[in-house]
């Protein structure tokens, strides 16, 4: 852009201009409001009503830089180094998943169970990643005894959801470890939620997202089919739960018939089926007797 400072009327047309050029951008003119939000904290307001007021210098060599790693096929959530989710904005790098509205849907069902249920809470979610789907939990159960936990395979990705709370000012545990693996015998939750790896090794994906996301938080191991670790978790994760406390899977298109065979079979009851905004099976949720 060589050095020029831009006005928010212009860095917003170009923005808009730039990525509606990308095939991997989808929605350009809102992602460009999101982006302008992220670089410089302007709101669609800022743009409309000031237009002529300039960009600072590092805001436009920060803009210049996001677009750059933009046309490189580079998702524009790791362009920016945040992105947003239920609302709120949150930091995401290689390490972690880029937030979805798919896992809103997953959030929303947990919070309902949480609303519903007396007392204090003990909430894990099993991957936590960015940390997005528990630290909004968190904040909308503040006000609540709620003690959250959150545990990950990677000890990258659990920095950023500790970068995360600490954003939002939410107590958020993490333990490092894979599934169940580094909970202690006696530990119990009321709810226990999942967004677990549904892609098998067989299933394509986008490029930009074999090429930029982790594999391991999206893909289960060779050989084994996508409801690897929900068979998991059926199986093992009543250990972990009080009576009464639910498990809450998202799951892969087409899954939630097997996936609601499977907490039954392992004795789960009030087995559930969520959509999500498109219409599809997207969350299975199950009470545990106890």
């Amino acid at each position: 852009m060589s050095g020029r400072v831009l006005s928010r009327g212009e860095a917003f047309s170009l923005l808009a201009e730039e990525l509606e050029a990308l095939p991997h951008i989808a929605s350009p003119r809102e992602h460009a409001l999101f982006a302008l939000k992220a670089i410089a904290g302007l709101k669609h307001e800022d743009i409309a009503l000031e237009p002529h007021e300039k960009l600072s210098q590092s805001e436009t060599l920060r803009l210049d830089g996001v677009l750059e790693r933009a046309r490189s096929g580079k998702p524009l959530a790791y362009a920016l180094g945040e992105w947003y989710f239920a609302g709120r904005t949150f930091f995401v790098d290689e390490t972690v998943l880029i937030p979805r509205p798919d896992t809103e849907t997953l959030c929303s069902v947990a919070l309902r169970f949480c609303n519903d249920r007396p007392g204090a809470l003990r909430i894990l979610e099993i991957g936590v990643g960015s940390g997005a789907c528990a630290v909004a939990l968190g904040l909308e159960l503040m006000g609540r005894q709620a003690e959250l936990v959150g545990n990950d395979i990677s000890r990258e990705a659990l920095s950023v959801t500790s970068a995360n709370a600490k954003r939002h000012g939410i107590a958020l545990k993490l333990l490092h470890g894979s599934m169940l693996d580094p909970l202690a015998a006696d530990s119990r939750f009321d709810l226990i939620l999942c967004n677990p790896p549904y892609v098998a090794e067989e299933d394509d994906v986008d490029d930009s997202v074999w090429r930029y996301e982790p594999e391991n938080a999206y893909r289960v191991p060779a050989g084994q089919p996508g409801t690897y670790f929900h068979r998991l978790l059926a199986e093992s994760a009543g250990t972990f739960l009080s009576p009464g406390g639910m498990l809450a899977l998202e799951v892969g298109y087409n899954q939630a018939d097997e996936v609601e065979g499977l907490l039954k079979g392992n004795g789960f009851e009030s087995v559930a089926v969520t959509q999500d905004f498109a219409g599809v099976q997207r969350v299975v949720s199950a009470i545990w007797p106890g």
